[in-house]
Order: structure tokens, then C-alpha cells, then sequence
């Protein structure tokens, strides 16, 4: 009779555990989607003229698994003014300035988890009426990456930048340096896009930016970008 209970039992403990098959179902997280349009680097010439300084330009890119909504991130070039949109679909119709450079990336989010992903930065230049030439893009860090840690044998660093310049005119680079979140100028008139030798301290945070001038006197300021020399 003992062993008939026992029996019991041990069956009791099986059925209850038997769901339990030591693995819980995770929730994937949002993937990094790519971008479509407009393209990088480019001059977007299509879209809706609304007026003379405004058109209607739609974004796109591709959609990505366990992503229930896409956040636009659109920066005006000129201005650094900064606006986010939300959608449910891999297009969205943004009314943006004519003869204007933007950079815009796209969030990808999900409601099951806080985790999300974003897509690369792209630069474009929405196309204005009669317009034959352009602001060169703001410059980009290469050499320390932004928010970089570096370390160094001879207390010297170099700074190494990027632009792209839709005519091909560039004339100069003005580059400010220093400990402040605000630099100041650091050496003018450069027609390279790398300096060496720059003298820092280990244990501090330095802060460089890049002027970018073309032969039609356009200008264009990068973010500040910062480093950290350990």
C-alpha cells in the first residue's frame, strides 16, 4: 500500500513539473533596420514642392523583425535643430527646408522589451529652386572616434577628420581644440584633413570641431566632438 502511495505521488510531481522544461522564451530585441531614401551623400531632388522653401520628402528604409514602431530622427544641417517623428510603417512623409543639408536615422522599438536599435546616420541635401551650389557637409571625427578612450607612448595624439562635399570646391579647415566643451581655434586655413603631433595629458578630456569652408564662401560647423586620453 506504501508503495502505491509513493507511486502516486512521484506521478503527482511529474504532471506539475512536466510545463517546466527549464528554458523561458525570450523576447528577441528590435533589429537595426537599413535605410533607403533619401540617399547618403546625396542631393534629393525628389519629392512634393510645396513652396518655394518647403517640400514634402518621404523617408523610407526596411522593415525589421519584432519591431512594432520606427522613430525618425531628422537634423537640420544649418541650424542643428533637431526633430523626432513615430510610425507604425517603413515610409513617412516629412515636409523639410529646401537647399538645405539634413543627416536622419531610424529607431527601431518594440513594446515587449525597453531595448532598441538604430540604423546608421545618413547625409543628405534636400534640392532648393535655382540652386548651383551647396554647404559642404559638417565634417566627422575619424581619428579619435567621438567619445573615444585613447592611450599614448610620446603624450601626442592626431586628429583625423572626413567631409563630403557634394561640388568638389572645398577651400579650407579651421580646427578648434582645447579642454573646454566650447574649443577654441587651434589652427586655421588647413587644406588637409589630418593634423599630427597635437600635444595632450593623460588622466584629461579634450574637445576638437572642424570649419569647413568652399570656394562660394559656404561654411559648415561639425558637432564638437571629445576624446579622453587614459
Amino acid at each position: 500500500m506504501k508503495k502505491l502511495i509513493y507511486l502516486n505521488i512521484a506521478l503527482l510531481i511529474l504532471s506539475c513539473s512536466g510545463g517546466d522544461s527549464g528554458e523561458t522564451n525570450k523576447v528577441s530585441s528590435p533589429e537595426k533596420t537599413n535605410l533607403i531614401f533619401p540617399e547618403n551623400n546625396s542631393e534629393c531632388f525628389e519629392g512634393e514642392v510645396i513652396n518655394n522653401t518647403v517640400s514634402k520628402v518621404t523617408f523610407e528604409w526596411s522593415r525589421t523583425n519584432t519591431t512594432d514602431e520606427y522613430s525618425v530622427t531628422l537634423k537640420n544641417l544649418s541650424t542643428n535643430a533637431v526633430s523626432t517623428l513615430t510610425t507604425s510603417s517603413t515610409s513617412l512623409d516629412i515636409s523639410i527646408n529646401r537647399g538645405t543639408p539634413y543627416s536622419w536615422y531610424v529607431t527601431s522599438k518594440s513594446k515587449k522589451v525597453t531595448e532598441t536599435a538604430t540604423s546608421d546616420t545618413w547625409k543628405f541635401y534636400n534640392a532648393g529652386a535655382g540652386l548651383i551650389d551647396h554647404v559642404p557637409f559638417p565634417a566627422e571625427a575619424v581619428e579619435p572616434a567621438n567619445s573615444s578612450q585613447i592611450t599614448t607612448q610620446s603624450n601626442t595624439t592626431t586628429l583625423k577628420w572626413s567631409v563630403t562635399d557634394l561640388d568638389g570646391d572645398i577651400t579650407s579647415y579651421d580646427v578648434y581644440f582645447g579642454e573646454t566643451s566650447t574649443p577654441a581655434l587651434f589652427q586655421s586655413n588647413l587644406t588637409e584633413v589630418q593634423i599630427d603631433d597635437i600635444t595632450v595629458e593623460s588622466g584629461k578630456q579634450y574637445y576638437w570641431q572642424i570649419k569647413t569652408s568652399d570656394a562660394e564662401g559656404n561654411t559648415s560647423m561639425s558637432d564638437v566632438f571629445t576624446f579622453i586620453v587614459v
